[in-house]
């Protein structure tokens, strides 16, 4: 899916404003840019997953099931 703005497309993928050197970047870099950066959230968001899950399974199994809706897992 090709987005109209890149820059804008970036700037809510940062939740922030940009720096000038990034919004003065070619469209395409601010494309791969912009797909680095949701692949390192998918990467973050897998990592955080299996640290919680291998926390998780260091406490007794039966305070497990409440650990895990305490948590939201």
């Amino acid at each position: 899916m090709a987005e109209a703005d890149p820059v804008a497309a970036l700037r809510a993928e940062f939740r922030s404003e940009l720096p000038s050197a990034v919004e003065d970047m070619a469209e395409r870099d601010v494309r791969d840019l912009a797909a680095a950066l949701r692949a390192a959230r998918k990467r973050q968001g897998r990592h955080l997953t299996e640290a919680t899950d291998a926390s998780v399974a260091q406490i007794p199994a039966l305070l497990r099931p409440l650990v895990r809706r305490a948590i939201g897992r």
